[in-house]
């Protein structure tokens, strides 16, 4: 048999390593769910808006955290060469991307839309049963003519 010209190595994970991971883990995981519990006594006195921001911008953050050592340790990540961390990272960036693009899409609807009468502006798209402005038929009995026929 002919031999390889050069060795092929594989890192192997030290078992310390692995097990300082996982409680790395399970810590994350005892402060999100404790974050979750004190979370609404601590932040009684916040304004709604903002106490919303502040637990997803923990609850991510945490997630976050967990991700990259899952990444990192678990997966090898942090062992392989340049392109391999720099794929990891697109893939992430690529997703991140795909969020926004279908968190939009999804929220189409909640953004505010001219009512009939000019100068009439309504906060959010009414449901297919309800009228847009008092007085006005319920949606889904609108027929708009087709114009281009």
């Amino acid at each position: 048999m002919s031999e390889h010209a050069h060795e092929h190595s594989h890192h192997i994970t030290p078992i310390s390593t692995l097990v300082k991971t996982l409680l790395l883990l399970g810590v994350l995981m005892v402060t999100t769910i404790a974050w979750a519990q004190i979370a609404p006594s601590a932040l009684k006195d916040v304004p709604p808006a903002l106490a919303s921001l502040i637990n997803n911008l923990i609850a991510m953050g945490i997630a976050f955290i967990k991700a990259v050592a899952v990444i990192l340790i678990f997966m090898g990540v942090k062992y392989q060469s340049s392109i391999v961390k720099l794929y990891a990272a697109l893939g992430f960036l690529w997703f991140t991307l795909m969020f926004i693009m279908f968190a939009d899409y999804g929220t189409r609807h909640w953004e505010a839309v001219r009512g009939w009468t000019p100068g009439v502006k309504q906060m959010a798209m009414p449901r297919a049963d309800e009228p847009y402005e008092e007085g006005m038929p319920p949606r889904k009995d609108i027929k708009i003519p087709d114009e281009h026929h």
